[in-house]
């Protein structure tokens, strides 16, 4: 609306100036013409005229000038009201991504917590035990429970890192630190295959994995002596 005020004042300006400008052009002629006005007393009423004419024209220029200046000023307004709304966008914006990643990872931390209770359930009973897939004909009944603690173990640290409880270097550290137990080696050497197939590329788990990775490997050749 004050755009297309601006625009309509800007034209009646414009014709204001068409018309005085007519408007000095007929009477010029008009005084010309005349035979009566080609006197030197007529030559007073020509300056008379033309001094008129020239406040006119500072007048209909006054006009212009605050009109070109209104236009700026809600041009401007314009602007920063269009600012407000691009920053109130993007606040909007950024507050449902937080939304979003919270939902996320409260989904998460549900789906870890059901985990949890499957395998401590097949920990404590040898019969639920045996419906997960097993890790080699030559794991004993008891190596297979501290298998499936270490998976516990292993999916806590992953937890801890993924809602930001610890750094990526403070995760690297710890499970460097666990590592250093035998039944955690082996069965991060023996869920080898399994993890590699059964996550995907690219994810945060994958990103995990890799890191903790580097951690046992690190770990190998801090000490080279442990297999």
């Amino acid at each position: 609306m004050s755009g297309l005020r601006g625009l309509k004042e800007l034209a009646a300006a414009s014709a204001l100036v068409v018309a005085a400008c007519v408007a000095s052009i007929l009477v010029t002629v008009f005084l010309v013409r005349v035979p009566g006005l080609q006197s030197p007393q007529s030559g007073n009423a020509g300056q008379a005229f033309g001094a008129a004419a020239g406040v006119t024209s500072m007048i209909v220029l006054v006009f212009m000038v605050r009109t070109f200046h209104q236009q700026r000023q809600e041009t401007h307004v314009q602007r920063e009201l269009l600012d407000a709304q691009l920053t109130e966008v993007m606040s909007q914006s950024e507050y449902a991504r937080f939304n979003n990643e919270c939902a996320q990872r409260v989904a998460e931390s549900a789906v870890r917590a059901q985990h949890h209770a499957l395998l401590s359930a097949a920990i404590e009973d040898p019969v639920l035990a045996d419906v997960w897939p097993s890790w080699g004909p030559e794991i004993s009944e008891e190596k297979r429970k501290q298998f499936l603690y270490a998976n516990l173990i292993i999916s806590f640290q992953y937890m801890a890192y993924m809602v930001n409880y610890t750094s990526a270097d403070e995760m690297e550290a710890g499970m460097y630190r666990l590592f250093k137990s035998e039944v955690i080696r082996e069965f991060w050497e023996q869920s080898r295959p399994n993890r590699t197939v059964g996550t995907a590329s690219g994810g945060a788990m994958w990103k995990f994995y890799e890191m903790a990775e580097l951690a046992y490997r690190r770990h190998q050749v801090d000490e080279p002596g442990v297999e």
